[in-house]
C-alpha cells in the first residue's frame, strides 16, 4: 500500500511529491511496541507487584507444564475437586467475548505448552470488575502462574487447566518478541531473542548436551576419575598454539604474568605421574588464533589419559567412544550427515580407515621423505612444489603441517568414515613417544572425518631427558622462525617426570567441532551457547 501527502522535497531544483511505503509488518511491531511502552509505565510505578518473590508466594501445588500432563492427560472430564497451580510463560492470548479467556502457557525447553481457560463463571464474584482489564494487561513472554484444577475444553475435549483464580503474574515482559529472527546476523546478535523464538536453537544445545552426556557415561563406565586442572598458570603448554596473556593483581610484580592455558595436558600427566592410572577433563581450552567457520579462540575438549596403553589400543578406544557417541545420538535425533555416518561406520563394523603419514606424503610428492633430514628446512623446501608458494621463513614443523593439509588431509581424508592419519614425525610432535624402530615418527595418530581433524591421541613422552630435548627443540625453533606455536621448555614438568611416569595413551577431542559434524551444522558458531566471541561481544 502506497499513501501520498502533500508535502514536498526540494532535488536539483524541482519539486516532487515526497511518496511513503506504508509497511504493515513495521507498523504491527511499532504499535506493539507503542502498547508496551504504556504498560511499562504502570510497571515501573509497582515494580515489585509484577516481579515478586516465589518466596512470597504459596507454592505446595504449583506444577510445571511437564508435571500437569504426567497427572492428568488421560482425564475423562473436570476434576472440580482436584486444586493445582501451574507456573509457565504465554505464549498466546486470545479471548472468547468479555467473560472467558484461552491463555497457552509454553515450555521452551521441552517445547510443550499447556491452555489454561479463565471463564468469569468460574472465579470470584469480587474479581469480575477486573476480569478484563486485568487479561488484557498480560503479553505475550509474561510469566504467570494460574490456579485452578484440571479439566477439559468444551468443544476439542483439550486436557486444559480450568482457573477459578485470575493469572497471578511472576515476570513481565517489557519488549515485544518479534514472530522469528530469520537474518543470521540478527540471530548472532540476539541469541536471547532467538531462542525464545526458534525451537532449533533450543534443541541444538540439548543435542550437544546428550554428546557429551554419552562421553562422561563412557569414561565413568571404564572407572575414569574427572577431574578439573587450572585455567591459570605462570607458563601455558601442552599444545601448539599462543596463548592469551593476562596478569594478576594478587601476586607479586614478578610472577603476576600468567597465560590461559592452550590444553590441559600436562597438569593431568602430572596426575598421572601422581599415582592415578585413568583421569580425564572435559572443560574450556584458549588459543589465541583466529575465528572462522571452524574455530573460536575459546572452545571445549575432552583430554583422557591412562597407564599402559599403545597407540593401537587407544585407536580401538577411540573407535569405541565414537561408536557410543553416534549410536546415543541416534536414537534421540536424526538428520543427512548422521544417517550417512552411521551407514558407513556399520559397512565398516565400526573401524576407521588408516593411513601412514610419510608414506602417503612420499606418494603425494614422488620423493621419498623418509630418506629427508625432516628438522632441516632446506631439505624440506628442496621437496616442496612452487604452487604452494610458501614464504621461506616457516619451521620444519610448519612446512610439514602445511604439506599435511594440502597432500594428506584434503587429498585422503575427506570421506565421511574417519581416517586414521598415523606415525606423524617427531619434529611435529614433542610431547608424543618416539618410534624405538624409526627415530623420525612418532607413535601419534590424528583422525579426520571429511578434511577436518577431531582426535589427536598418541602414546605419551615419558623418558625426562627426551621430553626436554624435543622442548628444546621446540624453543629453537622459535627462536631461529618465530614459530609461536612451538612449546616452551616447561622446566618444572620435566622434574616431575622424574619422580617416575609410566607409560601413557593420551586422547584429545575437540567437543565442538564433533557438534558440528554430529549435528550436521556448518559453521562453530550454531553449536555454542552464544556463539564465537565476536559474536558474544555484540551481546
Amino acid at each position: 500500500m502506497r499513501a501520498s501527502y502533500g508535502s514536498r522535497v526540494m532535488s536539483r531544483g524541482l519539486w516532487r511529491p515526497l511518496v511513503v511505503r506504508w509497511n504493515h509488518r513495521a507498523a504491527s511491531i511499532d504499535a506493539s511496541r507503542l502498547e508496551f511502552s504504556k504498560r511499562n509505565h504502570v510497571i515501573e510505578k509497582q515494580l515489585t507487584k509484577y516481579y515478586p518473590s516465589v518466596s512470597t508466594l504459596a507454592s505446595d501445588r504449583v506444577l510445571t507444564i511437564e508435571q500437569f500432563y504426567e497427572r492428568y492427560a488421560a482425564i475423562a472430564g473436570d476434576e472440580a475437586g482436584t486444586a493445582c497451580q501451574v507456573d509457565g510463560r504465554i505464549k498466546n492470548i486470545r479471548f472468547s467475548g468479555k467473560k472467558i479467556c484461552f491463555i497457552d502457557l509454553f515450555n521452551t525447553r521441552s517445547g510443550k505448552s499447556l491452555q489454561l481457560i479463565v471463564n468469569a463463571s468460574k472465579v470470584d464474584s469480587s474479581l469480575h470488575e477486573r476480569f478484563e482489564s486485568d487479561l488484557r494487561f498480560l503479553k505475550v513472554g509474561d510469566y504467570i502462574r494460574g490456579s485452578g484444577y484440571p479439566g477439559l475444553s468444551q468443544r476439542q475435549r483439550t486436557v486444559s487447566l480450568k482457573c477459578t483464580e485470575l493469572p497471578r503474574v511472576l515476570a513481565c515482559a517489557q519488549m515485544p518478541l518479534p514472530p522469528r529472527l530469520s537474518d543470521a546476523s540478527k540471530v548472532k546478535q540476539n541469541r536471547v531473542v532467538d531462542y525464545q523464538v526458534n525451537r532449533q536453537a533450543i534443541e541444538t544445545l540439548m543435542l550437544r548436551q546428550t554428546i557429551i552426556n554419552s562421553i562422561r557415561s563412557w569414561l565413568n563406565e571404564r572407572q575414569f576419575v574427572e577431574v578439573e586442572t587450572p585455567m591459570l598458570s605462570s607458563q601455558s603448554n601442552g599444545a601448539a598454539a599462543e596463548p592469551f596473556v593476562t596478569k594478576s593483581n594478587s601476586l607479586p610484580k614478578e610472577s603476576a604474568q600468567l597465560e590461559l592455558r592452550v590444553a590441559p595436558e600436562l597438569w593431568l600427566k602430572r596426575l598421572i605421574i601422581g599415582g592415578f592410572d585413568k583421569v580425564y577433563e572435559i572443560g574450556k581450552v584458549f588459543r589465541n588464533e583466529g575465528i572462522d567457520s571452524i574455530h573460536n579462540p575459546e572452545f571445549t575438549t575432552l583430554e583422557f589419559y591412562q597407564t599402559f596403553l599403545s597407540m593401537q589400543q587407544l585407536i580401538s578406544l577411540s573407535e569405541s567412544l565414537f561408536k557410543k557417541i553416534v549410536l546415543d545420538l541416534h536414537k534421540r535425533h536424526s538428520n543427512e550427515t548422521l544417517e550417512s555416518l552411521v551407514k558407513e561406520l556399520e559397512n565398516a563394523n565400526w573401524k576407521f580407515r588408516r593411513l601412514e603419514f610419510l608414506p602417503t606424503l612420499s606418494q603425494e610428492l614422488g620423493v621419498d621423505v623418509t630418506k629427508l633430514d625432516l628438522s632441516d628446512t632446506e631439505a624440506l623446501y628442496n621437496v616442496v612444489p612452487p604452487e604452494l608458494n610458501l614464504p621461506r621463513n616457516l619451521s620444519p614443523q610448519q612446512i610439514l603441517n602445511k604439506l599435511s593439509s594440502v597432500f594428506i588431509e584434503q587429498r585422503h581424508c575427506s570421506s565421511l568414515l574417519p581416517t586414521v592419519l598415523y606415525h606423524h614425525p617427531t619434529v611435529m610432535s614433542p610431547l608424543a613417544k618416539t618410534s624405538e624402530s624409526d627415530p623420525t615418527i612418532t607413535k601419534r595418530f590424528e583422525i579426520f572425518v571429511k578434511g577436518k581433524e577431531y582426535i589427536n591421541a598418541y602414546e605419551e613422552e615419558n623418558c625426562p631427558q627426551m621430553q626436554l630435548a624435543k622442548f628444546e627443540q621446540q624453543s629453537e625453533a622459535n627462536k631461529l622462525y618465530k614459530d609461536k606455536e612451538s612449546l616452551n621448555v616447561d622446566y618444572r614438568y620435566v622434574e616431575a617426570m622424574k619422580w617416575g611416569m609410566p607409560p601413557i595413551g593420551g586422547f584429545g577431542l575437540g567437543i565442538d567441532r564433533l557438534c558440528m559434524l554430529l549435528l550436521n551444522k556448518a559453521r562453530i558458531e550454531d553449536v555454542l551457547a552464544f556463539g564465537c566471541l565476536d559474536d558474544v561481544n555484540r551481546q
